[in-house]
């Protein structure tokens, strides 16, 4: 990717995007609960992990009536967890720390492993999320056939112009493009032992909004319902995505 075009977002640090979902018996409730209060204990303890905010889906989401794009989409998620680290060092060390195991042993109480995946994303990001910005829009994309994942990533960076007019429009307080690492990236491997869900995805979305009521504004616009959601068109195939809205929340921040 050509440099003029890379430097149009600032590049953070290594960054892991893990997108679970429930076991069978539970409520979305009921995951929410263990894993907001129980669970964020054990990425407290690890020293290499900056930044950790788990991103729970609405008990009620509004998404696929609020939002064009999610009337096509999967089975969302029931919460997005993100995790910074330094470098892909840090990430092997942390990931080699003793309190993983126990984390991923509490894990088994409520995630679904099999219909959750985790990926290592090059994290964009084209407006500072401004505080508290406490309701998040998660999509998690998918490229069509007809392109590959560098035109796919591409166009996406060119389509950060919508999310900064959005901004300047008074509807969104943040925009972060997250790009997936591809299968050959050192640390890649270290994700795959839980199991997947198979799902792959070419990158993930957050979009940030200080209320329900100015997201809803912004997917009932012309703007987001026709201008937005036509341009994505060219490089999302949006019958193979996942769309929430969450609410955010920080565990663990050393950054930002």
């Amino acid at each position: 990717m050509p440099a003029t075009r890379r430097s149009r977002a600032r590049i953070a640090m290594l960054k892991l995007l893990y997108l679970q979902r429930r076991l069978p018996r539970l409520t979305r409730a009921e995951f929410q609960e263990h894993w907001l209060e129980q669970h964020p204990r054990f990425a407290r303890q690890i020293p290499g992990v900056l930044r950790y905010v788990q991103y729970a889906t609405l008990l009620d989401d509004p998404i696929s009536a609020s939002l064009a794009q999610a009337s096509e989409g999967l089975e969302p998620y029931d919460g997005l967890t993100a995790v910074w680290f330094a470098d892909s060092a840090s990430f092997a060390e942390s990931m080699a720390h003793p309190i993983v195991e126990a984390g991923m042993a509490d894990e088994r109480h409520f995630v679904d492993h099999s219909r959750s995946v985790a990926l290592l994303v090059e994290e964009h990001v084209h407006v500072e999320p401004e505080a508290p910005s406490p309701i998040v829009l998660v999509e998690c994309l998918r490229r069509p056939e007809t392109i590959d994942r560098r035109t796919f990533g591409e166009r996406w960076l060119e389509h950060s112009s919508m999310g900064k007019r959005a901004h300047a429009a008074g509807f969104l307080a943040g925009y972060i493009q997250n790009h997936a690492f591809p299968e050959g990236t050192e640390g890649v491997p270290l994700l795959d032992a839980e199991g997947t869900s198979g799902e792959q995805w070419d990158g993930v979305v957050t979009a940030y909004f200080q209320s329900l009521a100015i997201a809803k504004e912004l997917f009932e616009s012309p703007f987001a319902a026709e201008e937005a959601f036509a341009d994505e068109r060219s490089f999302i195939d949006h019958a193979k995505g996942v769309y929430m809205l969450t609410r955010r929340h920080v565990a663990k921040d050393l950054i930002r």
